[in-house]
């Protein structure tokens, strides 16, 4: 999903959260948020004993500056023992997704609608100092099919300060077109690894460190998404940014579809640390990616939670992306002459902005009020809301997208 389309302002994606893990689902969903940085609290409780029982209901929303809002409602349960060792948990989510972006206009095409079905489960189990866990899912959409599981293995080693790791997984995924029968769908697969390790620095810090390989195969164009191409001479006059009356006017009639490799292996080298102060915790994270497209690419993330009193908690939250476009990028593709004089198509070609040279800056926060804390149950109210600005620096239609990100979610224990 390319997501573009009008801001809309005042976004509350409203949820309501039960949940044993004390995290806001719609937050560990987002994909700039995958851990709670209290974990690196000195002096935590002491873990309940027995098992507990968890469910959550969430639901968070997305709007932009090219035309794409999403809605995604999203219920999950589990069950847990922290002095066991072991956990179960599934959860099941649905986006609802409005577009009218520049590049669906810019193929002539309408309107659209479209809604996504995602499952997945996971177990875990720790004996002794190994730990085990395995994890599944799928993605339905109705040009799209994708399925895959995995599992990682750890060990504890120097009384539970070094925690080596080691994980993998593998994706099939089915590509079609809405209306196409499912015989002439291409398929791909992907298959991850990734090694890494947690220390625990001293009382009140931790630091991890992974490395990551995913490897990509079969086909990883965009089916709906079609390329203008220009004569010889042509491409150089148009600039980043160029309307689609411009490109329209300037194009050849031919506009094939997007065409790239049937391969592609990405690596990242990926390092955090957070640190619990007396009232507050910090965290940092940084992310080294390339790939064999010629991509390179920096993430940068850093986030503070602040104690405000026993109940309330705020964090400001800041993210920095910069990438570099892949050796094939160009803005406007222009196709050769033949020997006889007709033009020909280059081998590979895409309109994917995200494949080119870029930067994103996403500011937020956030707050959690513990409204309810009892012997057996506790509840709370969290809040968070994002900006995300991107800058496209060498694409067509649009060089800028702003974009808004809200959660509103109520949280519960129960032990």
């Amino acid at each position: 999903m390319q997501l573009s389309g009008r801001l809309l302002l005042g976004i509350i994606a409203a949820s309501i959260v039960v949940s044993s893990s004390g995290r806001s689902d719609a937050r560990r969903r987002h994909k700039d948020e995958d851990e709670e940085t209290e974990e690196a609290k000195a002096g935590d409780d002491e873990k309940p004993a027995g098992p507990t029982v968890s469910a959550s209901s969430a639901v968070s929303a997305y709007s932009d500056t090219d035309s794409v809002h999403v809605i995604t409602p999203t219920v999950a349960g589990g069950v847990r023992d922290d002095v066991a060792g072991w956990s179960v948990n599934g959860r099941y989510l649905v986006d609802a997704v409005s577009a009218a972006s520049v590049d669906i206009v810019s193929s002539a095409s309408g309107h659209w609608t479209e809604v996504r079905n995602v499952g997945s489960a996971d177990a875990a189990m720790k004996t002794g100092a190994v730990g085990i866990g395995v994890a599944g899912g799928f993605s339905h959409e109705p040009d799209y099919l994708s399925v895959g599981g995995g599992g990682t293995l750890s060990i504890d080693l120097l009384d539970k300060n070094v925690t080596p790791f080691i994980g993998g997984s593998y994706g099939h995924d089915d590509v079609g077109r809405t209306g196409l029968p499912k015989a002439y769908w291409h398929t791909m697969q992907k298959g991850t690894v990734q090694l890494g390790a947690t220390f625990v620095v001293d009382r009140s810090t931790i630091a991890s460190v992974a490395v990551d390989g995913i490897f990509e195969r079969g086909y990883l164009a965009k089916p709906y998404r079609y390329i203008p191409l220009f004569a010889p001479g042509v491409a150089a006059t148009i600039q980043p940014g160029a309307s689609i009356t411009e490109v329209n006017a300037l194009r050849l009639d031919l506009r094939p579809a997007d065409a790239l490799p049937d391969a592609r292996d990405r690596y990242a080298l990926g390092g955090r640390i957070a640190h619990r102060f007396d009232s507050s915790t910090v965290r940092a994270d940084e992310r080294l990616y390339h790939d064999s497209w010629g991509m390179w690419a920096s993430t940068t993330d850093a986030r503070l939670l602040v104690d405000v009193g026993e109940r309330f908690l705020i964090w400001p939250h800041a993210r920095f992306h910069t990438q570099r476009g892949i050796d094939f990028w160009q803005r406007a593709y222009e196709a050769p002459l033949a020997a006889d004089g007709t033009p020909t198509v280059p081998r590979y070609r895409t309109g994917d902005r995200e494949l080119g040279p870029l930067y994103t800056w996403t500011l937020g926060g956030g707050a959690r009020a513990l409204v309810i804390r009892g012997r057996r149950q506790t509840w709370s109210l969290t809040f968070e809301m994002e900006g995300i600005v991107s800058r496209y620096l060498d694409a067509l239609y649009i060089t800028q997208r702003r974009a808004l990100f809200g959660n509103l979610s109520v949280e519960a224990s129960f032990d």
